[in-house]
Order: structure tokens, then sequence, then C-alpha cells
């Protein structure tokens, strides 16, 4: 049976999203607080988690960067449910979030969401069938649709680095000594820029195909194969 965590501070609402899931034949439990989450994940990690992003103390955001950071967590599926509803909101929630969510819901389609998650593979960031083809020559990727993409100089330059340290966090240190600029000209916004251009490209579904770890850097989600060019 598989688990599923819903982190929500309003008691009305927790309460009757736990009746719901368990009465779809899903393991639920829930929690009010940062707190009481790390009670229950100290205990099990679950198969995904309904996170609230305005949660007293600790926020929903705050949990999520700390799941994506822990070896033991950074693949359970997270689903922002939240009131917040401007577009930078969702932008950063994604960044972490498998999807986003807002409220007032309806619970069809979150059941959908849920399900549509829980009928993947748990391998889904390392399945062999799935890989992207990478010519750097070329500055071209070749999705596992056959669908191509063309990367800038910056894009193919941060590729580089994900396909020389694969699962390997890069750091913009990294990224800055790729780019061979002086330290002096080294601003993290545009790497966020580029990273962001580039994780669009490579987004499919609803997979987050770089993750982002606040103070450390980025890691590349899904596997490349780096194609012999003539």
């Amino acid at each position: 049976m598989n688990c599923i965590y819903f982190v929500e501070d309003n008691p009305y609402l927790l309460d009757d999203g736990l009746l719901w899931l368990k009465h779809e034949g899903l393991e639920a439990h829930g929690a009010k607080s940062a707190d009481e989450f790390e009670t229950l994940i100290n205990k099990k990690v679950p198969d995904l988690i309904l996170l609230d992003w305005n949660l007293p103390g600790k926020d929903g955001l705050s949990i999520a960067k700390k799941l994506r950071s822990n070896v033991q967590t950074k693949d359970v599926y997270i689903i922002f449910v939240t009131a917040r509803n401007a577009i930078d909101d969702r932008v950063v929630g994604l960044d972490l979030a498998d999807a986003y969510i807002t409220k007032p819901f309806d619970y069809r389609e979150l059941l959908a969401t849920i399900q549509a998650f829980l009928r993947r593979p748990i391998t889904r960031f390392l399945n062999v069938n799935s890989n992207w083809q990478y010519l750097p020559l070329q500055h071209r990727i070749t999705a596992p649709n056959g669908e191509n993409f063309r990367l800038t100089e910056k894009e193919n330059l941060i590729l580089k680095l994900f396909s020389e340290h694969p699962n390997k966090i890069i750091t913009p240190k990294m990224i800055h000594l790729a780019f061979q600029e002086s330290l002096y000209i080294y601003e993290k916004n545009r790497i966020e820029v580029i990273i962001s251009r580039l994780r669009n490209k490579l987004k499919m579904d609803e997979d987050n195909p770089i993750r982002s770890f606040r103070n450390k850097g980025y890691q590349l989600s899904i596997e490349l194969e780096i194609m012999t060019e003539e």
C-alpha cells in the first residue's frame, strides 16, 4: 500500500484530506507542522508528500529543500497544495516539487495527480530506456521521444559539466570556471537564468530534470548518453 503524508496546518482540511485519502485505499498520515512531519518521516519515508507552503514555524518550502538535499528522501514525490498562486511562487515551488496545486482545489484533480506519480517506477530518474542523447560538439541534445533541442554556448558548457560529473552537485563556482569569466563579473543570477532555460528544454511531463540545492549548486536528474560525433 502506498504511503502518503499530508502536511497541513488547517485541522479541518487535514482531517478531510486524510479521510478522503484513506477512502481511496491509501495509507495516509497527517502533520500540522514541520516538527510533526519530522517525527513522521523519521519513522518511515513515504511514497509521496502533500505539502502546504504556509506552515507555522518552518514553512513548506524549507521542508522541500531539506527533503531534496537528503539522499534518503531526494526522490520522494512532493506535491505543493497551497493558497499561494502567484506565478513567482509556482516557479520557485516547482524547482523543488513535482507538482503544484492551488487552493481551493478539486479532490478529483488531486487524486489524478497522485495516481499519475504513484504509477511511475521508483527509478524514474535512472531509467536506462529513456536516456537523453547528448552531442556536445554540435550543441544539441535529443530527448527520449526523438525531439531535438539546440543548446546555447553557456547551456552546453553547463551540460558538459553535468555529463563529466554524473549524479554530483555542480557548484556555481564550477560553472563560473567553465565559462572562463573573471571572478569579478561573476553573478549568481545570470547562472540561475541559464539553468532555468536549460531546465525548460529538458523538462518532460512533471519531472524536474535539474534539482537546485540552496548554497550548494545543481544536480542533473536524468541520464545522458554521450554520442560519438564525426
